[in-house]
């Protein structure tokens, strides 16, 4: 538009001097000019913008009203241009007054137009950036949320790791004590007598010391398969796991002399467990039995093992000792922080884990133990536990 206006400036400044021989191919230009720019997007966008309503609401339908001035415009330059040929000089000097103040219009609305478009469209802009902003916002915030459960688990898994292996270390050193104390001893003395029995000429002193070494082979032969027991699991595939659980009690109970039970419920719904599920429950027992034996000093010891009314089930291992003050989160759950000694707790709550359970332990000192299983079955994951 500034263009345009620049062009009759042009124009009036000829016509006040007089030069009348270029004027009116100076006036066709023109003229020219205005058509091109009635027909230009600029000119349509005075009236067609994006978001109508929203541009109303905020600025008015003066916005959009009609713009007479350019049709105005092309018709009084038609008229000064015959009276140009017509030398109606009078005429023609009153029409350009017209004109121009046609033209001054034409650039106030032009300012106030792309003001008020400018505003527009940053108030679009803005709403865009805010739409933005309140998709992103939650999008960031659980993706952040899922980077922090993410290290968390890798910290987890480190953790359960470093914990395996130590397991792996502390359970091979029992089992090297074991084998040492229990098997290499027993060899050694029987060696020993054996020794003995070959050294002597004395027909009954070999026979005493023969009927000493029988018992001890004997013995040796029941220790080492003892070893054996704890080491291979029960195989479940023609045994159940209430069964392995009473053996597993009565055989505890003859090796430390604590008086040692099962009570298991006969409604006690297992169908679903798999083999390794089963052995899994059956070494979070074996476990506890063995820190009982370790630690605890009790008289009395005792499996339980039941369902809810969801089919959860639930896994006890309890004992009257002398308890401790283990080293739990207010989950009841393992601190990564933990020692050695407790690797047997990491151990069971790692197999825990592995059936898709939980474990607890509540013990105070001088009060006992009690390890806690609980194992979501089929039947009770569209459920609560019943207690």
């Amino acid at each position: 538009m500034q263009g345009i206006v620049e062009q009759w400036v042009g124009i009036e400044a000829a016509f006040a001097a007089g030069a009348d021989a270029a004027l009116v191919e100076a006036v066709d230009v023109f003229r020219l000019s205005l058509a091109r720019f009635q027909e230009s997007g600029l000119f349509r966008i005075y009236r067609t913008i994006p978001f109508l309503h929203m541009a109303e609401r905020n600025f008015g339908p003066q916005l959009f009203q009609e713009v007479p001035e350019v049709e105005l415009t092309l018709g009084f330059a038609a008229v000064f241009r015959a009276y140009l040929v017509s030398g109606e000089q009078e005429k023609a000097r009153a029409v350009a007054a017209e004109i121009w103040g046609n033209l001054a219009r034409l650039l106030v609305i032009s300012a106030d137009k792309q003001r008020n478009l400018a505003a527009l469209y940053l108030r679009l802009f803005a709403a865009i950036v805010a739409s933005i902003v309140l998709i992103l916002l939650p999008s960031l915030w659980f993706l952040r949320r899922s980077l922090a459960r993410s290290m968390a688990r890798e910290e987890e898994g480190k953790f359960f790791s470093r914990s395996y292996m130590l397991a792996q270390d502390a359970e091979r050193t029992r089992i090297s004590r074991e084998l040492h104390d229990a098997v290499v001893q027993e060899m050694w003395r029987l060696m020993l007598e054996t020794e003995r029995i070959g050294d002597t000429d004395d027909k009954s002193e070999r026979e005493k010391l023969s009927g000493k070494v029988v018992p001890m082979m004997a013995g040796l032969i029941q220790k080492t398969r003892d070893i054996c027991i704890g080491l291979v699991p029960p195989d479940f595939r023609h045994r159940e796991l209430p069964d392995a659980l009473r053996q597993l009690c009565l055989d505890f109970g003859k090796k430390t002399g604590v008086d040692c039970r099962a009570e298991i419920d006969g409604d006690v719904k297992l169908e679903s467990f798999a083999l390794e599920e089963r052995l899994q429950v059956y070494r979070i027992a074996q476990e506890a039995l063995a820190n009982i034996a370790k630690h605890a000093g009790a008289n009395e010891a005792i499996v339980t093992m039941r369902s809810g009314r969801d089919g959860t089930v639930y896994v006890g291992i309890n004992d009257d000792g002398k308890g401790f003050a283990p080293p739990l989160d207010s989950k009841g759950r393992m601190k990564a922080d933990s020692d050695k000694s407790r690797l047997g707790i990491v151990s069971m709550r790692e197999r825990a884990a592995i059936l898709g359970g939980s474990l607890k332990i509540e013990s105070e000192p001088g009060e006992g133990t009690l390890v806690r299983l609980e194992i979501p079955t089929k039947e009770a994951s569209g459920g609560s536990a019943a207690d």
